[in-house]
């Protein structure tokens, strides 16, 4: 994924539930669910709207005390999971 993509979530096929500060997301078709902690939940929310990749970890790093390049890797997988689970939508 190119540092320029614009992504947002894929609601379209999926029941979300917030439990505390956390969010699960279940694929009603497939059955499988992915149970996102508190930072993939910032991130999930940040994904409401079209952001670019760029300007999403730009954002965490401001929010959170972590550098540019953990928050690169760290978010890199976190996208590649949502992808491989069909739950983001890339422009």
């Amino acid at each position: 994924m190119h540092p320029d993509t614009i992504i947002s979530r894929n609601e379209e096929k999926f029941m979300i539930s917030t439990l505390g500060n956390e969010v699960v997301l279940m694929d009603i078709q497939q059955g499988h669910y992915i149970n996102i902690n508190p930072v993939g939940s910032t991130i999930w929310n940040k994904l409401s709207t079209p952001v670019s990749v760029k300007n999403l970890i730009t954002s965490l790093v401001e929010e959170f005390s972590v550098s540019p390049t953990q928050c690169e890797n760290d978010t890199m997988q976190f996208l590649q999971k949502l992808e491989q689970h069909h739950m983001l939508k890339i422009q």
